[in-house]
């Protein structure tokens, strides 16, 4: 069961499973009773390890494609899709959107790097 709830700039759809970790983010939190607020994230940059693997993103709260509001590693970021966050990415040619897969990070080789 779900149920909407409005915030003061965004709307966060409630689940009724109780999550035993959350992602450190501004924006997520509970909507009451335990239930994780869901939420939707831009990713909008990458930092790389020497080997040029992803080791962190940047992502936007509001969908701004411009600035990331904080950076997630990649451990966090696959929390926050377990959890039911739906993290995606805008094609920089194209303007298509598309979700983060799980199982691939393939997505984020189009993405600048963050700076």
């Amino acid at each position: 069961m779900t149920r909407v709830v409005a915030s003061a700039s965004d709307v966060a759809i409630c689940s009724y499973t109780k999550l035993p970790r959350t992602v450190n983010s501004r924006r997520l939190g509970t909507c009451g009773r335990g239930e994780l607020a869901i939420a939707e994230y831009r990713l909008i940059c990458v930092v790389r390890r020497a080997d040029g693997h992803p080791r962190a993103v940047g992502y936007s709260e509001s969908g701004n494609g411009v600035m990331y509001d904080d950076l997630w590693s990649i451990e966090e970021v696959r929390e926050a899709m377990e959890q039911g966050h739906r993290l995606y990415v805008v094609s920089p040619t194209s303007g298509d959107r598309t979700e983060l897969d799980l199982k691939s990070f393939d997505d984020l080789d189009d993405l600048p790097p963050c700076g």
